[in-house]
């Protein structure tokens, strides 16, 4: 089938698959009401794009229209995280339960990282540091990615179209690094994007957010933990700059990690072009795909990914002067609420729903 039609597909599949889901399943707990406090948008809006892309991606599977060539245990990881993060959109789990279960999809991950990959001794080389290339501490680094990466993927799910254009950019760096695209899964991620940004007809959730986290971890292993491992980190740069703000203001202020403010790169750069989402989502995937450069193997793509990268840090650095020397338009001290808390790190009776993205 030639990719203009199998794309067509995916636009038909992914945007019927969602129009049905925001008119018939969002109404039965589903759906993402407005609030004084923290959600702007003026009305109830569908947390069901998730869904729909989970959907899309188990047909994928099923119907073998997947180029990556993942096994049943890295398939089982991916949807498992999808449940999980179906049932927190309808029944907001408390976030120690999501990190558990993330925890969990981890170890199984690290584990099948370990036994499918050649660990024959000598040594990889991470930010600099030559490590041994052994199972000891191998399996505790990926264990680690799996469970941070998809909770960070999370986190920037916050206005409309920005973890979805993301998405995109990274099924096209990593396939590219694989061999492979797949037209359908480009077509159902734009036809689902289009339904969210600019103005937002369905949220993706944490559904889609840990599914499509767990999903490009496992990817990024895939393409380059073997090649270069620090491939991983250019990347996926934007996220983990992204969460190392929030972790920095929060410390700053000595507020709980778990705490709830506006600490996030695209709360900033919202509040820099006063609130208008179709103006920030641009800036800041236009700002994470540079550091991605790395890994394209264009000319000049290192160069570029290092300007890139310290263009990011340079944005970084100016969020977190702003946010640790200026109030908040008077709420310091009762913070305004975000979407959602750092797993493991969120009190026991800590229950923040999700989606506070804007319909602007």
């Amino acid at each position: 089938m030639p990719m203009w039609i199998e794309a067509l597909v995916g636009i038909g599949i992914g945007g019927g698959l969602a129009l049905g889901l925001i008119r018939w399943v969002g109404p039965l707990g589903w759906m993402d009401r407005p609030d004084e406090a923290r959600k702007h948008h003026t009305r109830p809006i569908a947390r069901t794009g998730g869904l729909a892309l989970w959907l899309l991606f188990a047909g994928a599977q099923i119907t073998g229209r997947m180029p990556f060539h993942l096994n049943a245990i890295q398939w089982m990881g991916i949807h498992a995280m999808a449940l999980v993060g179906l049932l927190d959109d309808r029944f907001n789990l408390r976030p120690r339960y999501k990190a558990l279960a993330g925890l969990g999809v981890s170890l199984l991950l690290a584990a099948e990282v370990v036994r499918t990959s050649p660990l024959a001794g000598g040594t990889i080389s991470l930010c600099g540091i030559n490590l041994p290339n052994h199972p000891a501490m191998i399996f505790p680094l990926m264990a680690l990615w799996f469970w941070a990466l998809p909770q960070a993927y999370n986190l920037i799910d916050g206005i409309n179209g920005l973890s979805m254009g993301f998405a995109a950019l990274l099924l096209g760096v990593i396939g590219w690094n694989l061999g492979g695209q797949s037209a359908l899964l480009w077509g159902g991620l734009a036809a689902v994007f289009l339904l969210n940004f600019p103005k937002a007809r369905h949220f993706l959730g944490d559904c889609g957010a840990l599914m499509l986290g767990t999903f490009f971890a496992v990817l990024g292993v895939k393409a380059f933990a073997l090649r270069d491992p620090n491939l991983l980190l250019w990347v996926f740069a934007y996220p983990i700059v992204d969460v190392s703000l929030v972790v920095g203001i929060r410390r700053w202020k000595g507020l709980p990690l778990a705490g709830a403010d506006r600490s996030h790169l695209h709360h900033w750069m919202m509040d820099q072009v006063g609130g208008r989402s179709w103006v920030a989502t641009p800036i800041l995937l236009g700002v994470a795909v540079l550091p991605m450069l790395r890994a394209s193997g264009i000319p000049g793509g290192d160069a570029v990914s290092a300007l890139g990268l310290a263009f990011l840090l340079l944005l970084a650095f100016k969020a977190f002067k702003d946010r640790v020397t200026r109030l908040e338009k008077g709420k310091e001290s009762t913070p305004t609420r975000v979407r959602r808390a750092i797993p493991f790190m969120a009190p026991a009776g800590a229950r923040e729903p999700s989606g506070s993205h804007s319909q602007l």
